[in-house]
């Protein structure tokens, strides 16, 4: 008996290791596709840490056009400024702060409320439907109107389709009759916006308390006309379009030699 020859193989060596994630990881969105921004290390600089458009054309092929390039460290920066200017707010008057919470939650509530039930009264309507189609499937099938084959294949996707209408009925409902805790997660928000003030350096659990998620647009102009927006939506209230005071400090950083960016953080008005 021949014995067959193992060829021997070099074993890979084990890749580096790629350092520390950045706390923004899984927080940034393109602007525009609403994909997962990817976080990278520069292969040349390793100081340099920077998010990109994970659906962008230029290094994955996808369908966004712009790479939505933004730096690590500019995030973390306007980010900071951002929740430091909420927490002035917070101390100067904290009723203002609170009534001004208590307004987008109850206005957001409303518009979630109404987008459920009108699924909710869709998905009861399609429900009933489809229990009238499989009723009367039955009744073409044993009169001869249906053939058996024809029938399996219907019945299969009728029943299926109740299956996920069952399910999402019962999400919505259950949604629904939660509505009544926002009031306590609102409170939630305030406490987290009085740890960050007691702290120095913002912390991925703060973050994940405070932020629900960034979106992150194209960079706009030329030159020294640069502009990036970023639109920061926390968690149970959305974007919050603060009053004017305290003043918004804006924040412009050099993205390479030569170029350097102003980052917005306000909503674009028409």
């Amino acid at each position: 008996m021949v014995q067959k020859r193992i060829a021997k193989t070099k074993r890979r060596a084990p890749k580096p290791d790629n350092g520390a994630k950045s706390i923004f990881c899984d927080l940034l969105f393109c602007g525009d596709c609403h994909k997962k921004l990817r976080y990278h290390t520069n292969t040349i600089n390793k100081d340099i840490h920077y998010f990109v458009c994970a659906n962008n054309a230029v290094d994955y092929r996808g369908s966004c056009p712009g790479r939505h390039y933004i730096r690590a460290d500019a995030v973390e920066h306007v980010v900071t400024l951002e929740l430091r200017r909420m927490a002035e707010m917070l101390r100067r008057d904290e009723g203002a702060f609170a009534e001004l919470l208590a307004q987008k939650s109850n206005k957001e509530l409303l518009k979630d409320q109404k987008r459920c039930e009108a699924e909710l009264q869709k998905a009861i309507a399609r429900n009933e439907t489809v229990a009238n189609l499989c009723e009367k499937l039955y009744e073409d099938n044993a009169t001869g109107k249906v053939s058996d084959e024809w029938f399996m294949q219907l019945s299969h996707k009728y029943e299926t389709e109740r299956m996920e209408l069952k399910s999402k009925i019962a999400a919505l409902q259950k949604k629904l009759a939660e509505s009544g805790q926002q009031k306590q997660e609102w409170e939630g928000f305030i406490e987290a916006v009085r740890q960050f003030m007691r702290m120095e350096h913002l912390t991925a659990p703060l973050l994940r308390e405070l932020i629900d998620h960034i979106d992150v647009f194209e960079t706009e102009g030329k030159s020294k006309s640069r502009t990036q927006r970023i639109l920061i939506y926390y968690r149970f209230v959305g974007y919050i379009e603060m009053p004017a005071a305290p003043p918004r400090e804006s924040y412009r950083a050099d993205t390479r030699k030569g170029v350097a960016v102003s980052y917005l953080t306000d909503r674009q008005t028409a």
